[in-house]
C-alpha cells in the first residue's frame, strides 16, 4: 500500500524574507520580487481612447524592464457579504427607522470585491531553463552567489521604481508599494501570503494544502483555467471589445478584453498573468537555428514548412517594427467550499473565456505546480513549458484593467445607492468632489422623463441628505415629496381653501434685521407694487428700503414703551400710511416724483388688514421657515393663479435669501421641482441666475428638476443661469430621446464617452435583484451609473406611482388613523385597504 507524502509548507515554502529597508521579496531562489497594490479604473468608466492609453502604458512600461524580468499581475476577486461597520450603526442609530431598514435591506449582500497586484521579479536564473517539474514544491535549490550583491539589488530597485513611475504618469492607475506588513500580516490583519492559503481577505486560520486526487485550498475545492496554448488563442486579439448589454443601435459600450475575467465573472477566481521578458537577439538566434532545422525536414512534412514560415514571419515583425518579445501564461483559479456550487463557477468561467475567443482548458495534472508557481514572488518557477511566445502589444490586450467603483461602504454625507453589480455603496456627490477640487460649487441638476425614476431617486436624494443635515427647501409641482416630508418631521406648504397660504416676511426675532433681509423685504414690496416689466427708479429703491428700515426701528421703540405691535404686513401698513409720510417729508421727499406714496399703499392695499389677501403676509404660523431644515412648498393647487403664485414665489425668494445669510454651518439647498413652465417668469429667473452664481460663496446649492432639457434651453436665461453652472448632473433614462442625443450632448456638453455611458442606463437590469432602477452621476467630466434600490419600507415613502400613493394613503388615513409610519410599514409588508 502506498503512502501520500505529507510536507511542512514551512520548509518548501519558496519565499525566504521580506527586506523591511528595501520591501523587497527574497524567494529561497534568490529570485527578487517588489509587489504594488494597483488602483485601476473603475469598471464601466473608460472609453476606447482610455483602453488604448492604459494599452500603450501597460506596454512602456514592460519596455523599460531588462531582459528576464518576469512580471506578474495578479487580480483578486472575492465574494464578499454586505456588513455593518462602526460609521453605519452610528448612523442608523442617529436618524429614523428608513436609514435601519435601507441598512437591514442590505444587509449579507452578496458581492465580488477585486485587489490588483503587480509584482516584478528578477530571477538568478533564466526561465528558459527552469521547467515546472523544476517547481520548489517538488525540489529544493541552490542560491546563486551574485544575488547577494548590493549593486544588483540597486538596479533592480532603479528599475522597478521607473516601471510604477509610467504606470502612474497617466493618473489613470495608482501603484501603491507592498510593505512587509502587506505580504506577512500583522496581529489584526492577514498578509498576501496568508490570503494566498486561505483564498480569504479575512481569515487567519491556516489549513492544510490537499493535493491528493485534486486541489484544494483553504478548505475550498479549486479548479484551474490556463490559456498558455497558441492553439487555442483566436487569430487577432484587441485590447477591448464591445459589451453588447449596453450598447444601442447608435452607440458602442467598450470594455477591457481582460474584464471578462475580472468583474464580468462573478464568482470567486484570481486572474493570474505572467510574463517572461524574452531577449530579442538570443530569441532571434534560437529561432533562426529552428527554422533551419524545419527547412531541413519540409519535404517530410508540411507541418515544417508552416513552423517555418511562421517563424520567419515573426523574425521579420519583430525587427522591422521594433516589437518586444515575451512569453506569457493566463491561468484562472476558481474555488467554492461546496463542491456542486464550484461547478457552476467552472461552466461561468468556461463561458467568460469563450467570449474572449479562446478555447478553455481545464488544468488537469499540473494545478498543483501552477498554484505554487503563482505565489505572489514566487513566479519565476511558472516554468518554461506554461509560458507561448508573442509580443508585448498582443500579451497586454488579456490583462484585466479595471477595479470596483472606489465609493466606500460608508462616507460622511452619503447616499446609500449600488454599483452596477448591486454592490451597496455610499455615494456623496456634494462635498468631497468639492473637497478634491473636481467641482467649485455645488449646484446641481436632475434630468429624466416621467416613469425614468426621476422623483424616486430625488427623494432618496433629499432623504439622505437631510439625515446627514443638509438643510433642504424644494418648490415642486405634482405632491411627489409629501410622505417624505412627513417622515422627516419637515413643513408641508400647500394651498387649501380652508387652510389657504400664508407667510410672514416680517418677522424677524429681535426686529433687527441684517441688511440682507432689509434688503429681501424690499425686492418683495418692489415685486408686489410694479408689474413685471415695470422698472423702478433709484429713488423708489431708495424710499422702500428707508420705509422697512424705518418700520422696524418704529417696532423697536414702541416695544421698549411697551407697546408689541406684532411685525407683520398689516402692521407695516399701517405705519407706511400713518408714519412715514411725515418722515418722507422730512427727507424731502417730493410726492408722485421722488415715490408716489399713495399709489404705493393703493396697490397694497389688498394684502393689508380687510384686504382680499390679508391671510397671505401676516401669517402667524409660518414664522420661522428660514430655520426649518426641510420645507416643501407645493405649487400645484396655485401655479396658474395670477396673486398667490407670484406673491408665493417671491416668498420663496425672499425666505431662502434670508436661510442663505443667516443660517451658517450647514449647506443650504433650494431645489426647483419640475415647475419650468410655471417659474419661467423673469423676476424668477433672474432670482435663479442670481442664485447659481452666488450660493456658492454662502454655503448654499441650487437644483434643478426637470423632465426634459428642452425645459431649460428655452429661456436663454436660465439655460445660461443652470446648465453652464451646475457642475453636477443626475441623468436618468434617457433612452426616449436616443436619435436626437446629439442635441441633448450639445446643450450639456457631453462627450461622447459621457454619452455612451448614460445611454445604457437601464438596458439590462440585473432580474435576480428587487426593483431598481439606474441613473447617470456627472461630477465634472466624470461620469458613473449607479442603482437606486431601497428597502421596501423606503421604496414606500418615496414612491410616486398614483396607485400605490394612493393605497399608501389609503391605508394611512383608514386603518393607522393617519399615521404616516405605521402606513408605509403596512404597505411595505403587503397591507391593503380594500
Amino acid at each position: 500500500m502506498t503512502k501520500s507524502k505529507i510536507k511542512n509548507i514551512e520548509h518548501i515554502f519558496p519565499i525566504l524574507a521580506v527586506d523591511e529597508s528595501t520591501n523587497v521579496v527574497v524567494s529561497k531562489n534568490a529570485d527578487l520580487t517588489i509587489g504594488f497594490r494597483l488602483k485601476l479604473p473603475e469598471v464601466f468608466t473608460p472609453s476606447d481612447a482610455d483602453y488604448d492609453t492604459l494599452h500603450t502604458t501597460f506596454v512602456r512600461a514592460l519596455a523599460t524592464l531588462p531582459n528576464g524580468y518576469v512580471v506578474h499581475k495578479q487580480d483578486w476577486f472575492l465574494e464578499q457579504r454586505h456588513q455593518l461597520n462602526d460609521d453605519t450603526r452610528a448612523y442608523i442609530a442617529n436618524n429614523n427607522y428608513l436609514a435601519y431598514e435601507n441598512e437591514l435591506h442590505f444587509l449579507e449582500r452578496t458581492y465580488i470585491e477585486q485587489r490588483s497586484y503587480v509584482f516584478i521579479t528578477r530571477p538568478t536564473q533564466e526561465i528558459t531553463r527552469r521547467k515546472s517539474l523544476n517547481s520548489s514544491l517538488l525540489k529544493n535549490h541552490y542560491v546563486p552567489k551574485d544575488a547577494l550583491d548590493a549593486k544588483f539589488w540597486k538596479e533592480f530597485l532603479d528599475t522597478v521604481i521607473q516601471f510604477s513611475s509610467i504606470l502612474e504618469s497617466t493618473a489613470k492607475i495608482k501603484c501603491d508599494i507592498m510593505k512587509p506588513v502587506d505580504w506577512l500580516g500583522s496581529e489584526t490583519e492577514s498578509g498576501i501570503f496568508q490570503q494566498y492559503f486561505t483564498l480569504s481577505l479575512t481569515d487567519t486560520t491556516l489549513q492544510d494544502l490537499q493535493m491528493k486526487d485534486e486541489l484544494r485550498v483553504g478548505g475550498n475545492y479549486t479548479q484551474t483555467f490556463t490559456l498558455a496554448d497558441l492553439e487555442d488563442f483566436p487569430t487577432t486579439l484587441s485590447n477591448a471589445q464591445i459589451l453588447e448589454k449596453y450598447s444601442t443601435d447608435s452607440t458602442k459600450f467598450p470594455t477591457s478584453l481582460g474584464s471578462q475575467l475580472g468583474l464580468m465573472l462573478g464568482c470567486n477566481h484570481i486572474f493570474n498573468q505572467v510574463f517572461y521578458l524574452e531577449d530579442s537577439d538570443h530569441l532571434s538566434n534560437k529561432l533562426t537555428a529552428e527554422m533551419r532545422r524545419h527547412n531541413s525536414f519540409s519535404a517530410w512534412s508540411k507541418e515544417n514548412m508552416v513552423a517555418f514560415e511562421a517563424k520567419d514571419a515573426f523574425i521579420e515583425e519583430m525587427k522591422a517594427e521594433g516589437r518586444r518579445p515575451v512569453r506569457v501564461h493566463y491561468n484562472v483559479l476558481t474555488w467554492h467550499e461546496n463542491k456542486e456550487k464550484l461547478e457552476e463557477y467552472r461552466s461561468q468561467t468556461a463561458s467568460a473565456i469563450s467570449r474572449m475567443g479562446f478555447r478553455p482548458r481545464i488544468a488537469n495534472w499540473d494545478a498543483e505546480t501552477l498554484f505554487w508557481s503563482c505565489i505572489p514572488g514566487n513566479a519565476a518557477e511558472i516554468g518554461l513549458d506554461n509560458l507561448v511566445l508573442c509580443f508585448s502589444e498582443e500579451a497586454v490586450c488579456l490583462w484585466n484593467m479595471e477595479g470596483n467603483y472606489q465609493d466606500t461602504v460608508f462616507t460622511p454625507n452619503g447616499v446609500r445607492l449600488t454599483d452596477r453589480f448591486g454592490k451597496p455603496i455610499m455615494v456623496d456627490p456634494f462635498f468631497k468632489p468639492m473637497e478634491k477640487g473636481l467641482i467649485n460649487n455645488r449646484n446641481f441638476m436632475v434630468v429624466g422623463p416621467s416613469g425614468s425614476g426621476k422623483s424616486f431617486g430625488m427623494n432618496a436624494l433629499f432623504y439622505y441628505l437631510r439625515s446627514h443635515g443638509v438643510h433642504i427647501s424644494i418648490v415642486d409641482v405634482g405632491h411627489s415629496y409629501r410622505r417624505l416630508c412627513d417622515t422627516l418631521g419637515g413643513r408641508y406648504i400647500t394651498y387649501e381653501e380652508s387652510n389657504p397660504l400664508s407667510f410672514n416676511p416680517f418677522y424677524v426675532k429681535g426686529l433687527h434685521p441684517d441688511a440682507e433681509t432689509e434688503e429681501s423685504i424690499a425686492n418683495l414690496l418692489e415685486a408686489l407694487w410694479k408689474k413685471d416689466n415695470e422698472l423702478t427708479t433709484k429713488s423708489e429703491e431708495i424710499t422702500i428700503s428707508d420705509i422697512v428700515s424705518n418700520y422696524f426701528g418704529f417696532l423697536r421703540k414702541e416695544w421698549e414703551g411697551g407697546r408689541k405691535h406684532f411685525p407683520c404686513f398689516n402692521t407695516f401698513y399701517d405705519y407706511t400710511q400713518q408714519v412715514y409720510p411725515k418722515i418722507f417729508t422730512q427727507n424731502q421727499g417730493r410726492a408722485n416724483i421722488e415715490f408716489d406714496l399713495q399709489n404705493f399703499l393703493y396697490v397694497l392695499r389688498p394684502y393689508a388688514k380687510g384686504g382680499k389677501y390679508e391671510y397671505l403676509l401676516n401669517s402667524r404660523q409660518n414664522i420661522d421657515l428660514m430655520e426649518l431644515p426641510f420645507v416643501v412648498y407645493e405649487l400645484d393647487n396655485i401655479k396658474d393663479h395670477p396673486v398667490l403664485f407670484p406673491v408665493t414665489t417671491i416668498m420663496i425668494m425672499n425666505n431662502y435669501v434670508r436661510k442663505l445669510f443667516t443660517v451658517r454651518g450647514v449647506l443650504k439647498m433650494l431645489v426647483i421641482e419640475e415647475a419650468w413652465k410655471a417659474l419661467a417668469k423673469d423676476n424668477f429667473a433672474t432670482f435663479l441666475k442670481w442664485c447659481s452664481k452666488t450660493v456658492r460663496k454662502h454655503y448654499g446649492s441650487l437644483g434643478v428638476v426637470t423632465q426634459e432639457v428642452d425645459d431649460l434651453v428655452g429661456n436663454a436665461f436660465v439655460k445660461d443661469a443652470i446648465i453652464n453652472n451646475s457642475p453636477i448632473k443626475f441623468l436618468f433614462d434617457q433612452s426616449n430621446y436616443e436619435k436626437r442625443f446629439d442635441d441633448i450632448m450639445q446643450t450639456l456638453g457631453l462627450s461622447e464617452k459621457q454619452a455612451n455611458i448614460i445611454l445604457s442606463i437601464n438596458r439590462m437590469n440585473d432580474s435576480n435583484r428587487p426593483k431598481y432602477k439606474e441613473m447617470a452621476l456627472l461630477i465634472g467630466d466624470y461620469t458613473k451609473v449607479y442603482g437606486v434600490e431601497m428597502s421596501k419600507t423606503a421604496y414606500a415613502t418615496f414612491t410616486t406611482e398614483k396607485r400605490e400613493v394612493e393605497e399608501i394613503a389609503d391605508l394611512t388615513l383608514h386603518r393607522y388613523h393617519g399615521n404616516t409610519e405605521a402606513g408605509i410599514k403596512a404597505w411595505a409588508r403587503g397591507e391593503r385597504f380594500n
